[in-house]
């Protein structure tokens, strides 16, 4: 298989997407395609190594299963020995060079933000603003609350819906993932475009937020 810089060959890319057949509906196909795109767009802007940060976009969740992030200490272990098994094996075929392929490799490692891990190279902090990039904005509260449906998370708290006299606590109430993590993302992104395209996502999460407030205060007692 080989492997051109701006070219995805159909074949590639049907390659890519079997990697994705068991995954959650927040982390299948669709979102990888999202994020590639988001990186592609941060990538061109920033000047990163396109090969690398192209297929650590295409790979970042591979074989991750239909619990990802969801399950005990031990799936999510064996979640993270699947992606890699799946990593280095779809890289063996690709016509790139070693120092590339650990680039890719090490993009992927560092992605996810409950690692909390600053990336050291230009490909992982795109990489990291591109799939918290689709975290935001109106396709993030989908997913916010496709997850949150998956696990049987409440809508919000009665008490007090939107944590403004408590901790919030996502793993009881859905909306309180949003303070919990969401609207704290604009201000980790790391590329002059990512921050860019993170701020406009940033207002639909809150304006969401105070369009709902109004709704909610609507039907108090």
């Amino acid at each position: 298989m080989c492997f051109e810089e701006e070219i995805f060959t159909q074949s590639l890319l049907e390659d890519v997407e079997r990697l994705y057949k068991d995954a959650d509906p927040a982390h299948d196909f669709s979102h990888i395609l999202r994020v590639y795109h988001n990186a592609k767009v941060i990538g061109l802007a920033e000047g990163a190594d396109m090969p690398v940060l192209l297929l650590a976009a295409l790979l970042h969740d591979a074989k991750e299963g239909s619990k990802h992030s969801l399950g005990s200490l031990d799936a999510k272990q064996d979640q993270d020995v699947r992606r890699r098994e799946a990593v280095c094996q779809f890289l063996e075929k690709i016509d790139l060079p070693e120092e590339k392929k650990a680039k890719v490799f090490y993009a992927i490692e560092v992605h996810r933000f409950s690692q909390g891990i600053e990336p050291q190279t230009l490909e992982g902090k795109i990489l990291q603003d591109a799939d918290r990039l689709d975290a935001m904005g109106a396709v993030g509260i989908a997913r916010a609350f496709m997850t949150g449906g998956s696990i049987n998370r409440a809508f919000y708290s009665p008490q007090d819906p939107f944590c403004k006299r408590r901790e919030p606590d996502d793993g009881k109430w859905n909306l309180d993932h949003f303070y919990r993590k969401l609207l704290r993302l604009e201000s980790r992104m790391h590329t002059r475009r990512g921050k860019e395209m993170a701020s406009r996502r940033n207002e639909v999460l809150r304006r969401y937020l105070k369009d709902l407030e109004e709704e909610i205060e609507e039907h108090s007692p």
